[in-house]
């Protein structure tokens, strides 16, 4: 398979960046209710845009930012933005509990691990993607079961969390097989799963209705 990592990278770092502005061009609602997520999804494109051109400056490991920022940060604010999301008493203490797992399963792995780091570890990364999961299946029971089912195409939580299911889910076989197919297949892969994912995005943003200014 002939395909070229390099513009697949690049077009990957465009699209994120062309999501920021529509979200911030959006109403208050959007921002306000969705900051958390804004605040992940932002900092992951920094993250790839950084670690794209550090690396092609420097040629040495990224795998640190990535550890923090994705394994750490932007996990920990998506987990929090579901939290903040559930409004129903006993889904709210589950995604609690699920928090305190999030921060228990890093102390350990920290504590184990001395070097990591330096070494992007992939059974975080598995563990964060389940209990990302959990938090959206809860907030997924919660939304069809409100009122909010008559009106998805205007409720951008929603398309949130289509977006990250595909995402997340869709990466897990690849991740797991990543070091018995090619270099440019697990890219292709990988790309069209962001690709995907942002035009959920995208599509949300646009369907989503602007607030009457009063």
């Amino acid at each position: 398979m002939n395909w070229n990592i390099e513009t697949g990278k690049q077009i990957s770092m465009t699209i994120p960046v062309i999501v920021m502005v529509l979200m911030m061009m959006k109403s208050r609602k959007i921002r306000r209710e969705n900051l958390f997520f804004i605040g992940g999804y932002g900092l992951l494109s920094i993250i790839d845009i950084f670690c794209h051109f550090y690396f092609k400056a420097t040629h040495q490991s990224t795998e640190i930012f990535y550890v923090i920022g994705l394994l750490v940060i932007v996990f920990f604010l998506y987990l929090i933005y579901y939290f903040q999301l559930l409004y129903l008493p006993v889904l709210k203490k589950i995604q609690g509990f699920l928090l305190v797992i999030f921060l228990i399963n890093l102390i350990v792995m920290f504590y184990i691990k001395d070097d990591l780091l330096h070494h992007f570890s992939f059974n975080i990364l598995y563990t964060d993607i389940l209990l990302l999961m959990f938090s959206i299946i809860l907030f997924l029971y919660q939304t069809f079961n409100s009122d909010k089912i008559l009106d998805l195409n205007n409720y951008f939580p929603f398309w949130i969390s289509v977006a990250l299911l595909i995402l997340f889910i869709g990466s897990i076989p690849i991740f797991y097989f990543r070091t018995t197919v090619s270099e440019h297949i697990y890219f292709f892969i990988l790309f069209m799963l962001n690709f995907i994912s942002n035009g959920i995005l995208l599509l949300g943003l646009v369907l989503n209705k602007q607030e009457k200014l009063r």
